[in-house]
């Protein structure tokens, strides 16, 4: 799960890309165009990144069971296990009136980045 920003504070707009090229103007679709296929590629690396720190966690998991214990240590790192709990409760679950008075609310902002047109990128092709 990916964090939120706190409410009420918001982002500077974007004057320069992170690979300190210039922000695309709007109506310049082919600066666009170029900074979300850079931001596509990115998405393919995280996911991939993603796979790579499940599939160490599954190991180091296993390898707290088989010693039967909730903590490893070796000479550079040290992992320790711990269950966390959260507790929630559905709106259907509650009365509206109880609902309104004590539910939580958080606005943010989504972006939502898709390939039109099928393409594959090089990245996913390998994949």
């Amino acid at each position: 799960a990916k964090a939120k920003g706190a409410p009420g504070v918001k982002k500077d707009p974007i004057t320069k890309s992170t690979t300190g090229a210039a922000a695309a103007s709007p109506n310049d679709t082919a600066a666009l165009d170029e900074i979300l296929r850079k931001w596509s590629e990115a998405k393919v690396r995280e996911a991939e990144a993603h796979k790579e720190v499940e599939s160490c966690k599954t190991a180091v998991e296993a390898e707290m069971m088989k010693r039967g214990t909730e903590t490893l240590t070796t000479e550079n790192y040290e992992v320790s296990k711990r269950t966390q709990s959260r507790e929630s409760v559905s709106k259907a679950d509650l009365p509206a009136d109880v609902w309104e008075q004590y539910a939580k609310s958080s606005t943010f902002t989504v972006l939502a980045l898709k390939e039109h047109g099928g393409k594959k990128t090089a990245a996913k092709k390998a994949t």
